[in-house]
């Protein structure tokens, strides 16, 4: 099997063309020699009052780690190869190059490999005097603690970094410093749920979450999490990793009113949608187990390559660590540290049309118009599977739900419409449409509804509103018959009704129509940027 797709040259030259891109457009770094390790390109300035912070560990995490130095987070970061932890004599360039007379501090995620390298790393320094003290994050609730190696660290780390970062900038002392991260990292805990693991420059693409499987606590280098299960509803993946990070004795222990900080971190792959719909659920969990959500932070903040899925890391705040999290920081991908103490604003009144403007029907009632409206949507709501699987072919797959939408809405107000009143009922209808479809389709359906509705009530009749409404449609959409688009089909039912045929004769041309786009060559909506042979014999949706 070939190597996973990636923006890549070389899967070993991954990590040396990355770290050259960041000092390429970003000012605020700087490298030291040629190793893997970016630093404050002020650090020189910093050295005699501040204490230094240094973190790091295998790439592969971005923007963790460098994306945290600047200003108020760390003074430097070492990168180790794509999951593998940074050697030693890297760790010691970085303390060597950064440090100072008030020491430096290393904050190392849990794992053996970093441990060892930046242990190694801190005794040479401390034994050329330069004072050094190591801060361990263990963050990770997916698994029970056994034997030595203890949790795993992941995004939770970013919280502490952040609070070292504040008392350093502050200009505490080392101990001080690393108090401060001591404290963060006892008052944080994390959890993730992964839908893909992550593809790993040069390998071949995983295939071990398979179907609808989700795995719950997988590590941020891939590794098993505490088990494998169906995919549920976000509120119920949320629900469980907050129930790991609070309800497992020995884990993270908050009180009823406590105030927390939220990080919601995209583990590279999961849509922005998605992620706003995890922090919703995230914070009315919370609320619901009586906690305060104050701070949050939503995005990429330590990731595992294209690995589909999501942590939250949650940290129980008091005075001391809030200040921290709310003091100034230049690192870029920090990012917005958002201020949920408050009530979210209140939706603004729904706007209104003057009441002049708006179409009251007369209220009369016919019942055959009735129930074409009945069979006509409840007809186009039962094809939206089939709509749906041409519009995958030839489009972007949301018109079968798209339609079904705006048929079930115009089901829904049936009762309320004038169906015996044409003008008040074309109006209705577009009033229908504009509520629940959107898009293309649904802009093109009201503007036809409205021309139609026009021409009723100047007295051209049900033809002439038809002709009327595929007129504006073609005006406003600049589209032409043979373009292989809704017209191909209202064109040849605005023909029928104009030669005086009936409700079969008219669907029956429709019918025709449509049929005769499957050989049209798109020219116009989203199948016109896809090659025809993938569409051939499938119809305009």
């Amino acid at each position: 099997m070939p190597p996973a797709k990636k923006f890549l040259n070389k899967a070993e030259d991954a990590v040396e063309e990355m770290v050259q891109g960041a000092v390429a457009y970003e000012r605020s770094l700087t490298r030291i020699a040629d190793l893997h390790v970016l630093a404050r390109a002020d650090y020189a300035a910093k050295q005699a009052s501040q204490v230094a912070i240094i973190s790091g560990g295998g790439s592969g995490h971005e923007p963790a780690h460098a994306g945290f130095v600047g200003e108020g987070m760390l003074t430097a970061a070492v990168l180790g190869g794509v999951f593998a932890s940074p050697s030693a004599s890297a760790v010691l360039s970085a303390i060597l190059a950064v440090a100072g007379k008030p020491g430096c501090l290393l904050i190392v995620k849990n794992y053996t490999g970093d441990r060892l390298n930046f242990g190694i790393a801190l005794e040479k320094a401390k034994a050329a005097g330069i004072p050094c003290e190591m801060v361990i994050v263990s963050d990770d609730c997916a698994l029970e603690e056994k034997g030595v190696t203890g949790r795993r660290g992941i995004a939770g780390t970013i919280f502490v970094h952040k609070a070292a970062g504040a008392a350093a900038t502050a200009g505490k002392s080392l101990a001080e410093v690393a108090g401060a991260a001591r404290a963060a990292a006892a008052a944080v805990g994390s959890m993730g749920i992964a839908m893909t693991p992550c593809n790993l420059p040069g390998a071949a693409p995983s295939d071990r979450l398979s179907g609808n499987q989700i795995e719950v606590g997988m590590g941020i280098h891939g590794e098993p999490g505490a088990h494998t299960q169906e995919c549920v509803p976000c509120d119920d993946m949320v629900g469980t990793m907050i129930g790991a990070i609070l309800d497992k004795p020995g884990y993270l222990k908050v009180d009823k009113g406590t105030e927390v900080g939220v990080l919601i971190n995209n583990l590279g792959a999961t849509s922005t949608m998605e992620m706003q719909v995890i922090a919703r659920a995230a914070i009315a969990n919370l609320e619901k187990r009586g906690l305060k959500p104050t701070r949050m932070l939503v995005g990429p903040y330590c990731t595992s390559l294209d690995m589909l899925g999501v942590s939250i890391s949650l940290i129980a705040l008091d005075a001391s660590l809030t200040g921290a999290l709310d003091a100034a920081t230049s690192a870029p991908a920090w990012g917005k540290l958002h201020n949920i103490s408050s009530a979210p604003n209140k939706a603004g009144p729904m706007p209104s049309m003057p009441a002049e403007s708006i179409v009251k029907g007369d209220g009369t009632k016919d019942d055959r118009i009735a129930a074409l409206i009945t069979a006509g949507t409840k007809a186009l709501a039962a094809k939206e599977p089939e709509l749906t699987e041409w519009d995958k072919i030839a489009g972007d797959g949301d018109c079968g739900y798209t339609m079904k939408r705006g048929a079930e809405k115009v089901l829904a107000d049936l009762a309320s419409y004038s169906t015996g009143d044409g003008f008040a009922l074309l109006h209705a209808l577009a009033d229908s449409v504009s509520a629940s479809m959107g898009g293309t389709s649904g802009a093109l359906l009201e503007i036809a509804l409205r021309a139609a509705a026009g021409a009723f009530k100047g007295g051209k009749g049900w033809a002439g509103a038809l002709t009327a409404g595929v007129d504006a449609m073609m005006f406003y959409g600049n589209g032409q018959p043979g373009m292989r688009t809704m017209l191909d089909a209202l064109l040849p039912m605005k023909e029928a009704a104009i030669a005086g045929g009936d409700v079969k004769a008219c669907a029956a041309a429709a019918s025709k129509g449509a049929e005769s786009t499957k050989e049209m060559l798109a020219l116009a909506g989203r199948a016109n940027y896809v090659n025809q042979d993938a569409y051939k014999g499938v119809p305009d949706p």
